[in-house]
């Protein structure tokens, strides 16, 4: 192709390299020859904060050691700081690595401004460590910080330059500001956190209402801390149902999906994608079920097919503690 005698003739320039990895991995599917091309094309460019991010991309595509991807991240905080996007996968890869207070610091420190298709991501992280450092302080017996930290959680700063929408289910908050406040003995506060989430009915992701997300999980939880188990054990069945139906069904690209740029970026196979979507909800539904075996089973095989599946992440992690 036109790219490699490009790359031939000058091997020192950046851009014909970052095209020819793209094409690597889009038309000729050879991963391999596409992180090698887009390798040189970070020697040869190595404060191009774009081709550094969508270096990363690829290596979190192509199933990249997180350890590593993050190590390559902290090597280049200069251009960390020229990009929003940047600066979420490195916090991601803070929540992900179990370090939720230096994903909450790096958000917290800068002005972050809306970009197409970034939507959500930022508030996510946010609310993701929040969560993460809560549950950390009732592991250690101590309610009352935790509950500070899911009430931060509720209520996002203005440099994250985003709010929660009307109609997002934030049910997880709800549940777990319910355990704090019962872990302090407070129990009324406990029963009107764990029915508000439980009240939560569909969800708002990728620019459109859901009426089964991972959410549903923390609602049909709040449920079964409410004494209503017929509830709780109908709502995990709806969690499992609508997991066989979506398998079933053929995946479309949305055009106002947050993974949008990325998947325009580097193509994306969107029948695996949604098989991984649909284990893993799968496995929410089998945990709840008191299924354990197969609910483990089925994490563990999420994050074999996806290493950077947040919600599986954190679902084993806490199981396993």
């Amino acid at each position: 192709m036109m790219w490699e005698r490009a790359v031939a003739l000058a091997p020192a320039f950046a851009t014909p390299w970052r095209n020819l990895g793209i094409g690597y991995f889009n038309a000729l599917h050879d991963p391999v020859r596409a992180l090698q091309a887009f390798t040189k094309a970070r020697v040869a460019a190595p404060s191009d904060a774009r081709i550094l991010y969508e270096y990363d991309q690829l290596l979190k595509r192509t199933g990249y050691n997180p350890s590593e991807r993050l190590a390559n991240l902290e090597d280049n905080a200069a251009l960390i700081a020229q990009r929003d996007d940047l600066s979420v996968e490195l916090a991601t890869l803070y929540n992900n690595l179990d370090q939720p207070r230096r994903a909450l610091d790096l958000i917290l420190s800068r002005e972050f401004q809306p970009w197409e298709g970034g939507e959500g991501l930022v508030l996510s992280q946010y609310v993701r460590a929040h969560v993460r450092l809560a549950q950390g302080s009732l592991q250690c017996g101590e309610p009352t910080p935790a509950i500070t930290s899911l009430i931060a959680a509720s209520h996002p700063p203005q440099n994250l330059s985003e709010a929660k929408h009307l109609l997002m289910n934030l049910s997880m908050i709800d549940y777990w500001l319910g355990v704090a406040h019962q872990d302090a003995g407070n129990h009324c506060e406990a029963e009107r956190h764990w029915t508000c989430a439980a009240h939560q009915k569909g969800d708002f992701q990728q620019m459109q209402v859901q009426s089964v997300s991972e959410n549903t999980y923390w609602s049909a939880l709040a449920l079964r801390r409410l004494g209503r188990e017929q509830d709780a054990l109908r709502a995990f069945q709806a969690i499992l149902d609508y997991s066989a139906h979506l398998q079933g069904q053929t995946p479309m690209i949305d055009y106002f999906a947050t993974s949008l740029p990325a998947m325009l970026l580097f193509d994306e196979d969107l029948a695996r994608r949604q098989t991984i979507t649909a284990r893993f909800l799968e496995a929410q539904a089998r945990l709840g079920l008191d299924e354990q075996a197969d609910g483990l089973r089925l994490l563990e095989e999420v994050l074999a097919m996806d290493n950077a599946h947040t919600g599986a992440i954190d679902l084993l992690r806490s199981h396993k503690r």
